[in-house]
C-alpha cells in the first residue's frame, strides 16, 4: 500500500492494510476488500508453487523501500509480451526481499460461537466500551474461566490483546478518513495520548500523525 487504507475480510479474520504495509493473501483464500477513502496501491500475483515458504493464512508485512521500488518497476514494465531477463531478475530480487519482511500483528481473528460473536460485535460498534472482563463473560453467557478459555481457543488471542487490536484497527480507519488524532484516541478508548501514540506506533510502525499524513499523501 502506497497511501490510504484497504480493508480485507476473509471468513475468519479482518485485516487492515495501511501505508508502507503489504498483505500476503495465500492462493484460493476467498476474500472481499474495500478502501477507506482514496488509495494508491499495487498488486502482484504469485505462482502457487512459490507459496510454500509463506504462512497458510493472510499476513501483513512491513514493506521496505527496496520492496516498494521493485514492485513499482515490475507493475510498470510487465505485460505478457515483454517479460525480459532483466525483469525476471528484478522479480527474483523482489521475492527474496519479500520473504525477509518482518510480519505485523494486525489481523483481527473472528470467533465462531454465538456468545463470543455477541461480545465482539458489541465492541466493534464501540471499541471504547470499557466494561470489565467479568461483564463481557456475562454478555457471552459464560463464566469468566470459560470465556477466557474459549476466546483464546477460537481467536488465538487472549481477550485483552484482541480488544487492543480492534482499537488499533478502528484508529487506522478513522485516521484514514481524516479525523484528528485526539478525537480518534478518545473514540477508541484512550484517555492518555501518550499511551495511544505508543500503542499505535508498536502496531503500525508510525505515530498517529505520521500515519494520517501518509494516508492523505496521494489524495489531492
Amino acid at each position: 500500500m502506497i497511501s490510504g487504507v484497504m480493508a480485507v475480510r476473509t471468513d475468519r479474520e479482518y485485516l487492515l492494510v495501511g501505508p508502507d504495509q503489504v498483505l500476503w493473501l495465500p492462493p484460493r483464500v476467498v476474500h472481499t476488500a474495500h478502501s477507506h477513502g482514496a488509495v494508491s496501491t499495487w498488486s502482484l500475483y504469485v505462482d502457487e508453487k512459490y507459496a510454500q515458504p509463506l504462512p497458510s493464512g493472510p499476513v501483513i508485512f512491513k514493506a521496505t523501500p527496496l520492496l516498494k521500488e521493485l514492485a513499482v518497476r515490475i507493475v510498470r514494465d510487465t505485460n505478457e509480451r515483454n517479460w525480459t531477463t532483466t525483469l525476471s531478475r528484478i522479480a527474483d530480487t523482489f521475492w527474496e526481499e519479500f520473504l525477509s519482511l518482518p510480519s505485523l500483528a494486525l489481523s483481527l481473528p473472528r470467533p465462531l460461537s454465538p456468545g463470543l460473536i455477541r461480545v465482539t460485535a458489541t465492541l466493534e460498534e464501540d471499541p471504547a466500551d470499557s466494561r470489565m472482563q467479568e461483564e463481557w463473560a456475562s454478555l457471552a453467557g459464560m463464566s469468566v474461566r470459560t470465556f477466557v478459555r474459549h476466546f483464546a481457543s477460537e481467536t488465538g488471542l487472549n481477550f485483552s490483546v484482541w480488544r487492543q487490536r480492534l482499537r488499533m484497527v478502528h484508529a487506522q480507519e478513522q485516521l484514514a478518513r481524516g479525523l484528528g488524532v485526539t478525537s480518534v484516541a478518545l473514540n477508541v478508548g484512550y484517555e492518555s495520548m501518550g499511551a495511544f501514540a505508543s500503542t499505535f506506533r508498536r502496531f503500525t510502525g508510525h505515530s498517529p500523525s505520521e500515519y494520517a499524513r501518509l494516508c492523505q499523501a496521494h489524495k489531492d
